[in-house]
């Protein structure tokens, strides 16, 4: 592969680069030199401003004295005192920051003038301005004159040769300012010069190459597929170029071959969705009736009218369901091959709630079930259809294929999963609905109907009473003395008492009456067809039956119960649920009132 238009990039990218390089440590060095003039320039600065300050230190010396000794009020003499501790300091700095000969001789003949003022002039009108003697002498005056203007010429001089330093300095740094100026400015010029000659060339092969390949890759999109590219040369965009013409040759072979391919693999596609729609549809219907279905006994039927249009592309298939009262599994639908009856124990799908996918005459004994063994040759599917606390069935298949080894997956398998955890799903829901429906309407503690189930049932019942202009009675129980028995023998007892109770009228009352617990020890009894007479003598009877009935305490003793009923008629008591309700409870009442263990009917 050639390298060359890799190589210019490269030399193009470092000559810049080089360039720019170079200026900066020019440049580096330049702000070097500024910055060092900078620290020269603020150092003469700081001389410059300490030797002003020690000419005031001296003229407020001087003046202080002065003061005190005109007014001999001792708070003149403070910057006196400031000017004895700050001057030495002061003239310490200046000497430190100061390099040359002549300025250290200058700054000694001041230091030394000033002590000579303390020693001669200062001091001695101090102490005679204290001692309150007579003004100093004009001599005196004169002498301090005279070394304070040599002190003023002296440190004059200083500053005026720190000044002309201080230009010099300046005027460098201006001069290395405008150095750096210059290097920054040509550094930046020169290496956009460069770049624009280096890459500019570059650019207009690029620009041409990249046209010209993009020309031909449109118009090859476009449909037509004898499009070459012309470049010439040696370097990356010509290997592209040759390795582009390669690829649209073979390319313009390929495509006669894959337009035969896609109406082959079209035709194959459109018979596969027409099966694969054609089974989610029938999967779909299935599943919409399973969802319609409102007891189990119609599921199965759902089940047995769908399954063979569900599972059309197999050889065949069996649905076993569990059933709650038979050990063995209840065959719901089978089509196609029969493969007879299974045992529950006997199905491995069934006993460890796994899918079994077995192969025929090839799979070993141990992985197949025992109602496969003789089935005929082919792969069979055993799917358990799995509950939310145990198998509710188990589903077996007889596919038409084998599985298939490739990465296209196992449609026939998955579709049949797919289904079986549909239907394991839908009589679940089925199965829980009658479970809450029965519940609704069921006592927990007795089993027998509630209250809710018998305000529906007996409205019912007398809307049919109505229609065929047949009587129907209702007769109301209560246990007699039932909070004393819950009192002494707890609330353990009574429950049980409940039930001995129910138990007793629902195993003696005819078929068609409906035994109901009203609340709490109370009872009702509808009983469809039944005259005055005839519930009368059943009412009777029930309370004999009840009297009979001993339940043994803790201790061994029996305990006899008795009960209390009302009896209301249809239509002579009323002709609505709630006035016969409310007759039977009167006359139940007029039982207790009557000494219990007795029969009461309602008042017409």
């Amino acid at each position: 592969m050639p390298h060359s238009l890799y190589a210019r990039m490269i030399i193009a990218a470092i000559v810049p680069f080089m360039i720019m390089l170079i200026g900066c440590l020019a440049l580096y060095q330049a702000s070097q030199v500024e910055q060092r003039t900078a620290r020269s320039v603020a150092q003469t600065l700081e001389v410059i401003a300490d030797a002003n300050h020690l000419m005031r230190l001296f003229m407020d010396a001087e003046t202080a004295q002065r003061g005190y000794a005109l007014t001999r009020d001792g708070d003149y003499l403070a910057p006196y005192q400031r000017a004895l501790s700050t001057f030495p300091r002061t003239l310490r700095r200046l000497q430190d920051a100061s390099n040359d000969a002549t300025q250290h001789r200058r700054l000694e003949q001041a230091n030394q003038l000033f002590r000579q003022w303390i020693k001669n002039v200062a001091t001695d009108s101090i102490i005679k301005t204290r001692n309150a003697n007579a003004a100093l002498p004009p001599i005196a005056d004169k002498a301090s004159k005279r070394m304070v203007d040599e002190f003023r010429t002296v440190m004059g001089n200083f500053i005026d040769t720190e000044q002309e330093a201080l230009h010099t300095r300046q005027a460098d740094s201006q001069g290395a300012a405008k150095h750096a100026q210059y290097i920054m400015v040509w550094s930046i010029l020169l290496a956009l010069a460069s770049a624009l000659l280096t890459w500019w060339p570059l650019f207009r092969r690029t620009r041409h190459a990249v046209s010209e390949i993009t020309q031909r890759s449109q118009r090859m999109v476009a449909g037509d597929l004898s499009q070459r590219v012309a470049l010439r040369g040696r370097d990356e965009f010509a290997w592209m170029a040759h390795a582009f013409n390669a690829m649209a040759a073979r390319l313009e072979t390929l495509v006669a071959t894959e337009k035969r391919t896609n109406r082959e693999l079209a035709e194959r596609v459109n018979v596969l969705v027409r099966d694969r729609t054609r089974d989610m549809r029938a999967r779909h219907d299935l599943v919409e009736a399973l969802q319609a279905c409102r007891s189990t006994q119609e599921a199965q039927s759902t089940l047995r009218n769908q399954l063979p249009t569900v599972f059309a592309n197999t050889l065949g298939g069996t649905l076993w369901c569990l059933n709650t009262h038979t050990a063995a599994p209840n065959r719901i639908c089978q089509w196609g091959e029969d493969s007879g009856d299974i045992e529950r124990d006997e199905c491995l799908a069934l006993r460890d709630g796994g899918l079994r996918d077995v192969t025929l005459p090839m799979a070993h004994d141990a992985k197949a079930c025992s109602h496969l063994r003789a089935a005929r040759p082919g792969r069979h599917l055993c799917i358990p259809l799995r509950g939310t606390e145990e198998p509710m069935g188990v589903l077996h298949l007889h596919l038409t294929s084998p599985p298939d080894e490739t990465d296209n997956g196992d449609p026939q398998a998955e579709f049949a999963l797919g289904a079986a955890e549909d239907m394991a799903l839908s009589l679940s829901n089925v199965q829980l609905r009658e479970q809450l429906e029965e519940a609704s309407i069921r006592d927990a503690l007795t089993g027998l109907y509630n209250r809710r189930f018998l305000d529906d049932t007996l409205t019912r019942e007398l809307a049919r009473a109505e229609r065929q202009s047949a009587p129907l009675s209702v007769l109301m129980l209560d246990i007699d003395h039932f909070k004393p028995i819950n009192d002494d023998h707890g609330h353990a007892f009574g429950d049980r008492a409940l039930i001995e109770v129910a138990d007793l009228l629902s195993d003696n009352v005819r078929r068609g009456d409906i035994v109901c617990r009203y609340g709490g020890e109370e009872f009702v009894i509808i009983m469809p067809g039944a005259g005055l007479a005839a519930a009368r003598q059943r009412g009777e009877h029930l309370r004999q039956q009840v009297a009979t009935l001993d339940i043994d305490l803790d201790d061994g003793t029996p305990l006899h119960l008795t009960v209390s009923l009302g009896l209301a008629c249809y239509p002579q008591h009323g002709e609505y649920a709630e006035t016969l309700l409310h007759h039977a409870d009167m006359a139940l009442y007029g039982a207790k009132q009557g000494g219990r263990n007795r029969l009461a009917i309602a008042h017409d």
